[in-house]
């Protein structure tokens, strides 16, 4: 079980997990669930079967290959020319997915859905993420190889937890809406919508987080340092975020009201 997310920033992405995985037995086991691809200027995360999502590791790193070898696969996700790179990732990311629900059990029967229609057992969903030029992109590539943009959204979820990042970040839309938010705070509101839904789901998800960006410094996974730095950020912006609530009000009995602490202000 998984919750992962994609987050567009003015100078750069990010994309954010939990870093639980589940066995077929519903065991847990941590999981690296964050992957950066330096030669495709790209960020990735995954939720659902271990096996696609391998699968799936290795046909980016073949494109990775491929962006090395060949300089107009590379000017592609350099530029960033947008057609071409959702074709790249339909042909090397939706035929991995495809060889691999074909090759664990042919013919399986699909599962019926909540919401009607049917999906296979092992359905896994992708975020893939880039930057280049001060361009950037989100695309979703869904478990039944439908591909889907959200940039213009700037937020996208997919997973068990989902959902739940959905609402968190619902409540954080104030801080999101309108001008982008740099990596920086990017990185902050995308640990709060996972650490939250650590927190509060049952659908098998847990810390630590994890979180990769590509900005102007390249496609990387940020360490457990780094992200401590964004762990006191975000305490930071809570304590502000408190005070934000109870000061205006304390200001309003005395006729004297004061704009509250903002986010920027916090860093």
């Amino acid at each position: 079980m998984t919750v992962a997310i994609g987050l567009v920033c003015s100078d750069g992405v990010v994309v954010a997990s939990d870093s639980m995985a589940s066995t077929i037995s519903n065991t847990a086991h941590p999981a690296q669930k964050v992957r950066a691809c330096p030669e495709l200027n790209a960020v990735w995360t995954a939720a659902g079967s271990v096996y696609i999502i391998e699968e799936v590791d290795q046909a980016l790193k073949d494109l990775e290959v491929t962006a090395a070898s060949q300089p107009i696969t590379k000017a592609a996700f350099a530029k960033p020319d947008l057609p071409v790179i959702r074709q790249n990732l339909q042909s090397f990311v939706c035929d991995a997915m495809k060889r691999a629900y074909g090759s664990a059990m042919p013919g399986v029967n699909a599962i019926p859905t909540p919401f009607g229609g049917t999906q296979h057992p092992w359905h896994s969903d992708f975020l893939v993420l880039g930057y280049s030029s001060g361009t950037p992109y989100a695309l979703e590539i869904a478990g039944d190889g439908q591909l889907n943009w959200h940039t213009a959204a700037k937020f996208c979820a997919v997973g068990s937890g989902g959902p739940f990042a959905d609402v968190t970040n619902g409540l954080m839309a104030h801080y999101v809406e309108g001008d982008d938010l740099p990596v920086k705070l990017g990185l902050w509101v995308a640990y709060r919508a996972i650490e939250t839904t650590c927190r509060v789901s049952s659908s098998l998800v847990g810390p630590p987080v994890q979180l990769a960006v590509v900005d102007e410094g390249g496609a990387r996974v940020l360490s457990s340092e780094e992200i401590d730095e964004v762990d006191a950020g975000v305490q930071g912006w809570l304590t502000a975020e408190k005070a934000s609530l109870r000061e205006p009000n304390k200001a309003i009995d005395n006729d004297d009201v004061e704009e509250p602490p903002t986010l920027e202000a916090s860093s």
